[in-house]
């Protein structure tokens, strides 16, 4: 008895401890981790984020870009960090993809991190270099499909939506394209730009300012309709057997912080993202704002995991 007993008051001692750091939640600076270059969907929303909770809570909150691997360097980073929720990650769909598109993923996706809340749903677009001689994507269907070298396109890293969305798209469409991938939209769109890479599927947010500049072209857009912003843009489903892609963007914290502070995390993100101010303000990034409460955005993810082995294994992807 006089064990129990002990066991008993060192969960309570626990209890009261967890509860005590929950309160005191933040007691130095936290880091949101943007596994992707700076100027893309994902880095916005991770400063987005910090500015939130820094409004709320005071302190010092900042932006931490940790690229590579499609994602997995600054995934890991947060899975490994002090469970203590000073460390976050703001991540996009390609956390749910990067499992079946690469081998021996340091960390395990439903363990090692824990959700907070979604931010939003993402639009992705088709586009093009201005020095390729298509104007629809019937023309580049057309294109890719007579070429005798596989022409190339780029996305933000191995795993990412873009990609396997690129692959899905060139398999229904009987053609081959090559890969070439980079640490974030941003780079990627550079080298579209000056017709090193002939395509690219990218985020509304960094991709239309340069469609409206004039230095890439649009072919079209990968929702089921098309936008209300721009109803002259089709859909590349009118073009390509109902092809579509939507993506996600959403917060998490190391596997194992307290709920309590989870808590603290979610509900001034989740006032906020209720306002018309964030809903004008994500629709200016092409970002449909979507909250959730953190058990809600477990059971997203879940789904979004075997969604996406299916279509990997669908796309004949082999994890590299």
């Amino acid at each position: 008895m006089k064990t129990l007993a002990r066991i008993a008051a060192s969960f309570a001692l626990a209890a009261c401890a967890f509860t005590a750091q929950a309160q005191q939640w933040p007691t130095g600076p936290v880091t949101v981790v943007v596994p992707f270059a700076p100027g893309g969907t994902t880095d916005v929303l991770g400063r987005m984020a910090a500015e939130i909770l820094q409004k709320e809570y005071g302190g010092s909150f900042v932006v931490e870009n940790k690229t590579g691997a499609g994602g997995v360097i600054g995934n890991q980073y947060v899975a490994r960090a002090a469970p203590d929720g000073h460390t976050l990650l703001l991540a996009p769909t390609a956390l749910s993809i990067v499992p079946f598109v690469s081998k021996n993923v340091p960390y395990d996706t439903r363990r090692d991190l824990k959700p907070i809340t979604l931010m939003g749903l993402t639009y992705n677009m088709m586009v093009v270099s201005p020095k390729l001689n298509v104007a629809s994507v019937k023309d580049f269907i057309a294109m890719a499909t007579t070429s005798k070298d596989p022409m190339t396109y780029a996305s933000p890293g191995v795993g990412t939506p873009t990609h396997l969305g690129v692959e899905v798209f060139a398999k229904e469409n009987g053609f081959q394209l090559r890969h070439v991938p980079y640490r974030g939209a941003a780079p990627a769109l550079n080298d579209l730009m000056t017709g090193d890479i002939n395509m690219m599927f990218v985020d509304l947010a960094p991709g239309m300012p340069l469609v409206q500049a004039g230095k890439i072209k649009a072919l079209g857009v990968l929702t089921q309709q098309r936008l209300p912003s721009n109803p002259e843009l089709p859909t590349v489903a009118e073009s390509a057997n109902g092809f579509y892609l939507v993506g996600w963007q959403g917060l998490l914290a190391p596997g194992g912080t307290p709920d309590a502070i989870i808590a603290k995390i979610n509900a001034p993100l989740v006032a906020y993202l209720k306002t018309p101010v964030a809903a004008e303000r994500m629709k200016t990034l092409g970002v449909d704002v979507k909250w959730t409460t953190p058990q809600e955005m477990r059971d997203w993810i879940d789904t979004q995991l075997n969604y996406w082995e299916k279509t990997a294994k669908s796309a004949g992807i082999v994890p590299q």
